[in-house]
């Protein structure tokens, strides 16, 4: 009892001095065996924590008990207890503010996983998975690198349609178009994350295109910029060969948009 209020009263004094308590948690070494939390009771939440290195990283959490029937959060703090991103959603995470949950109108995945991508050189993570289910769960946690060509800043060449995919928190992709024009330019999905075209002709803005709208004067030299809405605050996944990303085996395609160029 004595060194548990000793404990006590050094957390206090810590606090009173403004001094951050990172609280420690379960080492998950990336592209290793998943480990597993204890039974966590309706809200309550397992720590976890990883470093990331030279390549990209998804994090993965999974209801082990409940399946598809559990509800999780999972969020990721950087190295100074700052919190970086946050899903409740097996479809795409944000950035801390504000909170997205699962558009109904799109229904939930299958896919018992809840996910975030780190780009590389994030290093040190801290990993919190909360049950948000009324019914006790084990929550399993892995981390698999992505270094197929995967990066948060791409830069390509297109001369017809090409794909991409949002995938992580303020991506920006820029594509230079170098085909024939004018052409019709369609942005097809990216409807999950909010994906946004915006092409530019030298300094003028030309349009902005929401998934689903086209522009019918694309010409060479011109730029499409593609971020998701609210400065890339939202993020998905992707499961196609996509231009400019690698391979991506997610099993859900939220991130995922296509620059669709017709000609005459």
């Amino acid at each position: 009892m004595r060194k548990f209020s000793l404990g006590l009263l050094l957390l206090s004094l810590l606090a009173a001095c403004n001094i951050n308590i990172i609280l420690p948690g379960t080492t998950v070494a990336v592209d290793e065996t998943a480990v597993e939390s204890g039974v966590l009771a309706g809200g309550e939440s397992a720590r976890f924590e990883l470093l990331v290195g030279a390549d990209a990283v998804r994090i993965d959490a999974t209801d082990v008990t409940n399946g598809v029937a559990g509800a999780l959060r999972l969020r990721v703090y950087d190295a100074n207890e700052v919190l970086y991103a946050q899903t409740v959603s097996r479809r795409y995470f944000t950035a801390p503010k504000p909170e997205v949950l699962d558009l109904g109108s799109l229904g939930v995945s299958p896919n018992p996983v809840y996910s975030i991508n780190l780009p590389a050189n994030y290093g040190k993570a801290y990993v919190e998975v909360t049950n948000l289910s009324a019914d006790p769960t084990i929550v399993r946690v892995r981390a698999v690198s992505r270094h197929e060509g995967i990066d948060r800043e791409n830069t390509s060449d297109f001369s017809g349609s090409a794909t991409g995919a949002l995938l992580f928190l303020g991506q920006l992709d820029v594509w230079n178009y170098t085909g024939a024009g004018p052409a019709t330019l369609d942005l097809v999905g990216g409807e999950t994350v909010h994906a946004r075209a915006k092409v530019v002709r030298g300094q003028d803005t030309k349009v902005v295109l929401e998934p689903g709208e086209s522009f019918d004067d694309l010409r060479a030299g011109d730029t499409v910029f593609v971020q998701a809405q609210g400065n890339g605050a939202l993020a998905g996944f992707c499961d196609d060969g996509v231009s400019g990303n690698g391979y991506c085996d997610d099993g859900i395609e939220t991130g995922e948009y296509t620059l669709q160029v017709t000609t005459p």
